[in-house]
């Protein structure tokens, strides 16, 4: 036999190849062939699963299909094996194998002075009502370890999903789930720290984790995957989509050696077969391998950045805050000082405010009113537009802009949750300007808008905006969705009508309204009341600029966005027959 021109890939298979492994697979419908060497026998097998929160999904479709998969006990708000929530990292979940439950840390148990109770910082979601006493929540613990390990004993597959580098730790190098002050706690950067783990401990975790498994049950194997999850959020200096992507090389990369090098670990590729690029996407030619033009002419579109005037990359570095910004920042260092005033508060108000710096600013006028209110600003409304948070079925949402974020929507959530509790026994209102923002998001529709292919910029339709808050600011308005559905009455305002008195800002008045009043459209098909105010203001004040902001930056623009004192006492008067309509 001529042997001239084989070559090692001459008579390798089809899953070998990009062009029959890949590109000519029909994606979500038609599985990869040989993708893995996995092969579970479903009568014999004991399955337990522990990671991120991808790893709930393994379970929930195990449990759906009738596999062997062993659910925990003592947590059933989560479908998982063991009564820790969500393990992101193998630390968290090496620290559970090693750890004496009878004994706390210093920092690990919090307490809640408003509601009394004591927090688990180490699995703050599985109990976030907290306990009545540390005792308790020493009792839970050695539950749940005692359960982990008579879990362990009882399993022959254990899957463990990757799903973070990222994590937080305190002085005595104890490691947390989340972020202490995230989910539950105060944060206090002389206690916690951010943490980000190489290549080399994610190994070296992994191995210990191996041992220690292997001590309980020699029977068990480890099938590692990664989860496709992109990071919510990074505590690291690199931009989002670099953090998260270099959180899950690292994973993969371990995993990839371990699976390769010890026989006790096995690996799935759930990360590869979500991420993978699909037909129609425009990185990429028909072949789905080789990069197409336009997207190399949108990577170094980025890359000219590095060419420019070294003055603007600086102030660009320094994420040059706006003046909006400025104003937002002075309001919510006031409604921190005020919070740190008022931290023994423990009275359930009928009236909530939540929102951006309109929302502090309507808190001033309420003040001066002496009408008892809850909260105010919790974020910027750039924190808001942009969809600085993290939906949690729980809490509403998580701030993510800052600490500070967190802090200001800690009694808010209180405050709502009293009233849940109570079943309503008195009647609660939240007003929120969540979803306005116009000085953002008007910007972001207008950039939306120049994409759409069949959307004429000179005659804006109302479908255009619906079709805009669906792709854009759904997670926005489902936080207002999700307050109406549990009982609360929600009353979303407009902002204030000053963009059409400042020559800077006219040019984008009748974006602002029609914004206005195809958000007011939405609302109404959700059954959530809208005030307009910038519509009534205009019907009824014959003197505006009087109402307006008299704050004016060195470069010549006025603070547009915001009104003056005046305009939040006239908004207060305007609202507060309506809260008193609906209590």
């Amino acid at each position: 036999m001529n042997t001239q021109f084989l070559t090692p890939y001459s008579e390798q298979a089809e899953q070998y190849f990009w062009k029959t492994g890949v590109a000519e697979i029909d994606l979500g419908k038609v599985p990869f062939q040989s993708i893995h060497n996995l092969l579970i026998s479903k009568d014999n097998s004991s399955i337990s699963s522990v990671g991120s929160c991808f790893a709930q999904h393994v379970g929930k479709w195990m449990i759906d299909n009738n596999y062997p998969f062993n659910r925990s006990k003592l947590d059933s708000r989560q479908i998982s094996s063991f009564a820790f929530g969500n393990v992101y990292t193998p630390r968290c979940f090496l620290q559970w194998l090693t750890l004496d439950p009878a004994h706390s840390h210093r920092f690990d148990i919090f307490y809640d002075k408003n509601a009394e109770r004591y927090i688990d910082l180490l699995r703050p979601n599985v109990h976030p009502d907290g306990f009545s006493s540390e005792e308790a929540l020493r009792e839970a613990r050695i539950s749940a370890k005692n359960e982990l390990l008579a879990t362990l004993r009882a399993t022959n597959v254990l899957i463990f999903t990757l799903g973070l580098t990222e994590a937080w730790k305190d002085i005595d190098d104890v490691f947390y789930p989340n972020c202490p002050g995230v989910i539950a706690g105060e944060f206090n950067d002389a206690i916690f720290t951010f943490h980000q783990f190489n290549y080399n401990e994610i190994k070296s975790d992994l191995l210990l984790i191996k041992d220690i498994i292997q001590g309980i049950n020699p029977q068990i194997k480890v099938i590692l995957t990664v989860s496709p999850v992109p990071l919510t959020a990074t505590a690291s200096d690199k931009h989002i989509l670099v953090a998260s992507q270099y959180s899950k090389s690292v994973l993969r990369a371990v995993a990839g050696y371990l699976a390769d090098n010890d026989e006790v670990f096995d690996y799935f590729p759930s990360f590869e077969i979500i991420t993978v690029n699909n037909v129609n996407d425009f990185r990429f030619n028909e072949n789905r391998r080789t990069v197409s033009n336009k997207a190399i002419e949108y990577v170094m579109s980025h890359f000219k950045s590095a060419f420019s005037d070294k003055k603007i990359t600086k102030a660009q570095n320094n994420g040059e805050k706006n003046h909006q910004e400025t104003v937002c920042d002075e309001e919510r260092l006031d409604a921190l000082n005020k919070l740190l005033h008022h931290s023994n508060d423990t009275t359930v108000n009928q009236l909530t405010l939540l929102g951006d710096s309109h929302m502090g600013k309507l808190a001033k006028a309420l003040k001066e009113m002496e009408i008892p209110f809850m909260g105010g600003m919790v974020m910027n409304g750039s924190g808001f537009a942009q969809g600085k948070f993290s939906i949690c079925e729980t809490e509403y949402f998580v701030p993510l802009e800052n600490a500070a974020s967190r802090q200001l929507f800690a009694p808010i959530l209180k405050n709502l949750q009293a009233h849940e509790q109570s079943k309503f026994e008195k009647k609660s209102v939240i007003i929120s300007n969540i979803g306005l923002q116009t000085h953002q998001t008007v910007a972001r529709f207008f950039t939306w808008l120049q994409k759409q292919k069949d959307a004429d910029i000179k005659d804006i339709t109302l479908k255009n905006y619906v079709d805009f808050f669906h792709e854009d600011q759904s997670k926005q308005l489902s936080i207002l969705l999700t307050m109406k559905e549990r009982g609360h009455t929600v009353i979303v305002v407009s902002d204030p009508p000053f963009c059409r008195y400042f020559k800077e800002s006219q040019s984008m008045t009748w974006l602002v309204y029609s914004y206005f009043d195809a958000l007011e459209y939405i609302c109404s098909q959700l059954n959530i009341l809208f005030f307009n105010a910038a519509k009534a203001f205009d019907e009824e004040i014959d003197t505006p600029m009087a109402y307006a902001s008299d704050i004016c930056y060195p470069d010549g623009q006025h603070d547009w966005i915001h009104g003056n004192s005046m305009y939040y006492t006239w908004l207060a008067n305007k609202l507060l027959p309506i809260v008193s309509e609906n209590t």
